[in-house]
């Protein structure tokens, strides 16, 4: 009875070993997806994934620091992208306001102004400020993510000396 206890423990004990090497494997399958999503420049598909690797392999440590590296790389891309799309709608936005502007004012002081033109007027200055507001949102996250990155060089570096 005793050497088939033994014997069940020894396969128990084979048996989680190689599950846990299979599952290694399908992390650092997935890790690769990642850094391929990342290269392609789908950087969208790269932060799914890192957060699929997340929630499916929590014990796979190695796969998911290198994988955090990348999603705040890709996250950075992607928040530098969309203030470069950002700032060129707030120019053109800020550019018809200018030129709208003194005839607007004018035909207010004269009272010619029409209601559609006023409407036109207030919507597009509103549009500006939502522009202003998602631009300074992105600058603040690009702040944020070179803010952690520096962090994460300083444990990085104090790691290696120890």
């Amino acid at each position: 009875m005793k050497k088939a206890l033994t014997l069940l423990y020894f396969i128990t004990l084979i048996l989680v070993f190689s599950s846990c090497e299979e599952k290694n494997a399908e992390a650092t399958k997935l890790l690769d997806d990642i850094r391929e999503y990342y290269e392609k420049g789908e950087y969208q598909s790269a932060l799914d994934a890192v957060d699929s690797l997340r929630r499916t392999y929590p014990e796979a440590v190695s796969q998911r620091k290198e994988a955090l590296v990348i999603f705040q790389q890709a996250s950075l891309a992607m928040a530098q992208q969309n203030l470069a799309k950002v700032d060129s709608a707030l120019q053109v936005t800020e550019n018809e306001l200018a030129m709208l502007k003194p005839q607007v004012e004018e035909h207010r002081r004269q009272g010619v102004a029409t209601a559609e033109e006023l409407q036109h007027y207030t919507k597009l200055r509103v549009y500006r400020d939502s522009l202003q507001g998602i631009f300074n949102m992105e600058c603040a996250k690009i702040k944020y993510i070179h803010k952690r990155q520096e962090e994460n060089e300083a444990v990085e570096k104090s790691s290696d000396k120890n």
